[in-house]
Order: C-alpha cells, then structure tokens, then sequence
C-alpha cells in the first residue's frame, strides 16, 4: 500500500512538473512548447505502428494492425505540422500550411478509429501491403493537394482567424470521434478493462482538444495551447492503452488474444468427449485430458509415464508400437484403430489421430493425438454389415423406400426377378413395380396406406418380360425414429406363384369333389323316400330310413355350405336377407354341440330370458350362414375351455345389437393378430385353421363386425359379433 501510494505521488508530481515546464517553455518561446508537444504525438503514433507490426504474428489483432498502419502516416503527416508550423522558417512560401495538415490529419484520425471496429470480427482480416499502400497513396494525395497543387481549403486567414470551413470540419471530426466512442462501447467487452478505460479518455480529450480549435483567432493564442495541452493528454492515454500495454503486457493488448485463445482451448480440451493426450520421444505420456476416467477407468495421473501400449490389448500393443516405431522415425502422423483394456476389463475400441512434436532443429521430440471411443460406432458398423449380408442373401426381394414413394435400395432378388439393373428401379416410384403398374387398383390402395404412414399387404401378379404370370406377396411396413416419426419404408416381395398354382389346384379339385359329390348323395337321399313309399317297414325300420335321410341332407347341406363359402372367398356370393329368430338358431346350435360339451364337462349357457325374447331377437341374416358362424365359436369355444368351464352366449340391446360368446381361456398370444386369418391355429392336434376363418367369412358377407378381446390376467376370451343397425 505504502509503494502504491508512494508510485501514485511520483506520477502526479512529474506530470505536474512535465506541465509546468510545457506551460513555462511556450511563455519563453511558443514554437519550443508546440515541437516538444507535437513530438510527443509523432512518437506515440510510430510506437503504435511499432507495436502492432511486430506484434501481428502472436497477437493476431486485425484491428491493432490497421490502427498501427494507419497511425504511422498519421505521425508522418504531424511531423509535417510541426515542421510547417508559422515560425518554423521550413516552408516560407505560405505560413498557414500546418493549419490545413492539422485538418487532414484529424479527418484521418477519427475516420481510421471508426473503420478499425470494422476488422473486429475475427473473420475480416487485414491485408497489410493492401492497408499500408492506400495509406501510403492518401498520404500522398494529400500533401501534394497541400503543398504542389496548392487545391486543398484554405483554414486560417491572418488576422481573421479560423475560416468557415476549418470550424465545420472540426464539428465532422467529433462527430466521427463520436461515433468511434459509440462503437468502442458497444465492443467494450472484447477489450482488456484497463485499455478500453484508455481508450475511452483518449477520445474524450480528442473530441475536447477539436473544440477547443474551433476558437482560436492565432496560432500562439490560449485557444491554440489549450488544444495542444488536450492534444497531449489524449495521446499520453493512447500510449497508454496501445504503446505502455503493448510493450510491458503484450498478451492484454486489446483482445487479450493469448488470454482467451489459452482459456478457449483448455476449455475445448477439458469438455471434449475425445481423450487429448501428448507423449514424448519415448511414447511416454506427458499429458492426458480429464476424460480419461469416463473412457478407460484410469485417472490421467494414473497413465502420465506410462505408454499407451501398456493399456492396449496384448494382440494390439506389439503392432501398434511397432506403428509408432516406424512413424517415429519417419517423422509422420499416426491414424489407427487399436482396443484399449479399461480398469474393469471392458474392451474399448479407440479411433487414434496423433501429428508429431518438433523441436527446435525439426527432429520428433514425441507425439500429441487424439483418441475417440468408437466401440458403439464400430459394433453398429459390424451389425449393419451383418444386416446388409442377410438382406442381400435373403430369398426375397426386399426394397427400402423414401416417404414419397421413391425406391432407395433394392436387393439382388429385387432386381433379379425383374431382370432390371439398380440403375433401372433406384430413383423411381415403388407404384411401377406393384402389380400391373401404378393405375392398378393395389397400387393406388398400397399409396393410399403408404400415405397414411400404415402397413399395406397383398397378393399381385405381374407378368414378366417372356410374358410368364408372377405371383408375389407384398407388404409395405413404415419404419420410424425414436420419436415416431416416419423415416422410411421397407417393402419385401415373396414369390407365391407355386403356392397359388397349388391353392388353385386345391380349389379345383374341392369344386370337383363337391360336384361329384351332390350325384350320389341325390340318390342316397331318394331310397329313403322310396322305402317309405312301400309302407311295409316296421316302426324301428322307418326310424332307422329317417335317420339316413335326415344325415343325407345334413351332408348335402354341408357340401352346399362348402360351395357357398368358396363363393364368398372369390366375391361372386349374393347374399339376401331375411328376419331370423336368432335365440332360436343359438338355442339350435347349442343343443346340437350339448355331447362333446357334456363329455369335457363344459356347460352351455343362455339366458332363460334371453331364449325367449320374441320380436327382440329378429335380426336380417341367413340361417344357414348364421348357424354355421355361430357353431364354429361356440365349439371353438368349447374346445378352449378347461374341464368344468362355462361357455356363455348373450344378447346385448334390445333389439339385438351384439351377440357375445365367452369362454375361460385365452387365446394365445402367437395367433391373437391373426386369429381370423385362414391356417392360423395353436396348440391343436387336428386344428386346420378354417374353422374362425371360415365363420369371418360368412360375418363379411352378412355385413357382421367381429372383435376379439382376450385377457391372459382374466383369463377369459370374448367374441363380439356386432350386427348392422337396421
């Protein structure tokens, strides 16, 4: 405290005792006080150039540098003021030459303080010989003006004083200085405090010393020396801010470049997720960043001495450093992937990008790199390798299509069984390859679903290029993000001519077989009736010939039902209406399933109530299809059912809206997506997975809806059979 004060003392007594004797020498001799004045101005604008120009390499301040040029020609221009100065004896053919340098060089000035915040952005840089030439060519415009072509304004009359033109251009220059004041504060906080400070008095005291000679009415007046002594204080604070700074704290000059670019780069460093380290010429570490825990368990403490190969996998550690070797001695950088062991045994496989260290004489003194974990990246790489082999093996065509439509990828298949190229198919839309083209009816409802962002499936026949008919099932599936949102689609095209010959074949000979059938069942009802027209049968023969008849027109009815149910899979079934008890038909198919229901102990349930519910219970349907549909459930339902369960049916509305079966048991979980679907079964020894298929059938074409609600937790399955509303 006592050395500050002491320091502080000092300072004001030499500044005081510097004024005086300024204020002292111009009573003595005028000329003496302006030189010494103006000498100090010259000095301070070449240190500035000194200071930026040489400092342009490690500082890297565009605006110290343009400032530092500007300020040279500056002081140039102030030498030619003092020595043009009246009195001077220099130049005697005209005594007022320094007034018009004085308002060149001020214009100069404050321009140049203003044009310099242009260069603060880092991404402007300043072109030294460009800078340096155009002021070297203003300068000379400007003396020549002056002092050849004698064109500039004149700025002072003797014995009149200051001319209009010196007094407004003294106003432009503060208002310029003004701005750079604006600009300087708007930046402040790109600046070093104590030379912002700086800088801030010095334009203060400009702007005061361009007023104050804006009043003299001779060059020796008190106007003039007050602007002198102004003059001076604003140029002992621009070497204070520019020529003290730069030369005792060079690093603080402005920016404090050294300063922040050390704090940026250690805070890159520090924060990065990539483990920084440097070794020497031995492969020693010398410094490792404070990731090194996150990625390999070990404090850098931990690893400083040691070498990198020390924590490599012992298959990896002799190549790499055999790496390092030959790099080392070569002088080149290093790029190589290598598997680091963690402190707790876990494989991390790092990415290494490391340069060398040169010393002085250019020789490697050791290495300094980068280390990435890539484990994630790598295992990802080896599973999309993997996924892209099962996809371009895979037997089926497989494409991946943009959410507009365009085909992306296509595998060998894909393009094999349409014998096109990638070239052919890749940028084109996925509606060419659908079926007989995009006008077709699949391919305008596999856009619509594409377009809703929903699965899309079906069955298409193509013809290929020898005119041969094609079968393929198709499905399109959306694929999303994390988020849900929809990224893409992938559609796979299996070739199914071979199973549709064979449904087809299946198909005809059913048709043939329930053809043939009807013949001989006509005749084996027709004894029946011929018997009884006899009339000499005993009563047990007459029940026993009924018996035979009534199962002869049960089997003609099922083969009818089968003929009917390939109608309503190849849509050409007609369907009519008419008002059907549907309690009596339920109370029919219940008594004819009550046998194997009473042999697993199951009970068949419907409400009394229900049973008798009149004109409630007239529904629009068919019979026959009704029956049918409901036996499939309910011996479905049966067969689902523990030893000792219940199978329910009900009614819900009055009339009838819904018609509801319900069962222990569920359905188990492999086929509940697909239980209406033809050969889907589970768990049945005989199943064949016709029988819901078939009753979905015959729901569509009376116009029913199904649903299916299954619980594991309840344990409980429900078919709802939800009827039109009339």
């Amino acid at each position: 405290m006592h050395t500050t004060s002491s320091s502080i003392f000092f300072k004001v007594g030499l500044a005081a005792f510097i004024l005086v004797g300024l204020y002292l020498s111009s009573l003595q001799n005028y000329l003496l006080f302006h030189t010494m004045v103006e000498m100090f101005s010259i000095v301070v604008g070449f240190g500035i150039f000194t200071i930026g120009w040489n400092s342009r390499n490690y500082i890297k301040s565009n605006y110290l540098l343009f400032l530092a040029i500007a300020y040279l020609f500056i002081a140039f221009l102030d030498l030619l003021h003092t020595m043009s100065y009246k009195g001077m004896g220099i130049f005697t053919d005209y005594d007022y030459y320094a007034n018009q340098l004085w308002i060149a060089t001020r214009y100069i000035e404050s321009i140049s303080l203003v044009a310099a915040f242009w260069f603060m952005k880092e991404s402007r840089t300043v072109n030294a010989v460009r800078v340096f030439s155009g002021y070297f060519a203003l300068t000379v415009v400007v003396v020549a003006a002056i002092f050849w072509w004698k064109i500039f304004p004149v700025c002072f009359v003797d014995g009149t004083g200051l001319t209009p033109f010196k007094k407004i251009s003294e106003y432009i220059i503060c208002m310029f200085l003004g701005v750079a004041g604006w600009l300087l504060f708007r930046m402040r906080e790109r600046f070093d405090p104590v030379v912002y400070r700086w800088l801030v008095w010095s334009l203060v005291f400009t702007v005061l010393s361009e007023l104050a000679f804006t009043f003299y009415i001779s060059n020796y007046g008190l106007s003039n020396l007050v602007g002198h002594y102004l003059k001076l204080f604003s140029f002992y604070f621009i070497y204070r801010a520019l020529v003290g700074t730069g030369i005792t704290a060079p690093h603080s000059v402005l920016f404090r470049a050294l300063q922040d670019s050390e704090t940026k780069f250690r805070g890159l460093v520090e924060s990065s997720r990539d483990l920084i380290w440097e070794v020497d010429a031995e492969l020693r570490y010398t410094y490792v960043s404070p990731l090194a825990p996150t990625i390999l368990g070990y404090a850098p403490a931990e690893m400083l001495g040691r070498r990198p190969f020390d924590f490599m996998l012992p298959s990896q550690a002799e190549s790499a450093h055999e790496a390092y070797r030959k790099a080392l001695a070569e002088g080149a950088p290093v790029h190589r992937e290598n598997t680091f062991l963690g402190l707790k045994g876990r494989e991390v496989i790092m990415e290494t990008r490391s340069v060398p260290i040169l010393d002085d004489e250019g020789r490697v003194a050791g290495y300094r790199g980068v280390d990435r974990d890539v484990t994630e990246r790598t295992l990802y790489e080896l599973e999309l390798r993997q996924l892209q082999r099962a996809v371009e093996s895979s037997p089926i065509g497989i494409a991946i299509i943009s959410t507009d439509g365009i085909i992306e990828y296509g595998n060998p298949v894909f393009f094999g069984r349409r014998e096109i190229t990638g070239s052919d198919a890749l940028g084109r839309d996925i509606a060419l390859f659908l079926g007989d083209g995009p006008q077709s009816r699949e391919a305008v409802k596999a856009r619509e679903a594409m377009g809703e962002g929903r699965l899309w499936q079906g069955d298409l026949a193509r013809r290929t290029t020898r005119g041969d008919l094609v079968w393929e099932q198709v499905m399109i599936a959306p694929v999303t993000d994390r988020r849900g949102v929809l990224v893409n689609f992938v559609a796979t095209f299996e070739d199914i001519t071979d199973r549709k010959a064979l449904d087809e074949l299946k198909e005809d000979v059913e048709q043939i077989m329930r053809h043939d059938l009807k013949s001989p069942l006509n005749g084996i009802i027709g004894i029946p009736q011929l018997l009884l027209d006899e009339g000499n049968l005993s009563e047990q023969q007459i029940e026993l010939v009924r018996l035979v008849e009534s199962t002869g027109y049960r089997i003609l009815d099922m083969v009818d039902h089968s003929l009917d149910l390939f109608k309503m899979e190849t849509g050409v079934y007609e369907y009519t209406p008419v008002e059907v008890d549907a309690a009596e038909v339920i109370q029919t198919v219940l008594n004819d399933h009550a046998a194997p229901a009473r042999a697993k102990n199951v009970t068949l349930s419907l409400d009394s109530d229900q049973a008798h519910c009149g004109e409630d219970c007239l529904i629009p349907s068919d019979k026959d299809l009704l029956y049918h549909m409901l036996s499939n459930f309910v011996i479905n339902a049966v067969d689902a059912s523990p030893v000792g369960g219940t199978v329910d049916v009900c009614f819900e509305g009055m009339p009838c809206r819904v018609i509801r079966i319900r069962n222990r048991g569920a359905v188990p979980a492999e086929i509940r997506g697909q239980f209406f679907e033809k050969y889907k079964t589970w768990g049945k020894k005989r199943g064949t997975g016709l029988g819901t298929y078939s009753s979905k059938l015959m729901a569509d074409a009376m116009g029913y809806g199904l649903h299916l609600e299954t619980s594991d937790e309840e344990d409980v399955t429900d078919i709802s059979i939800l009827l039109p509303v009339a």
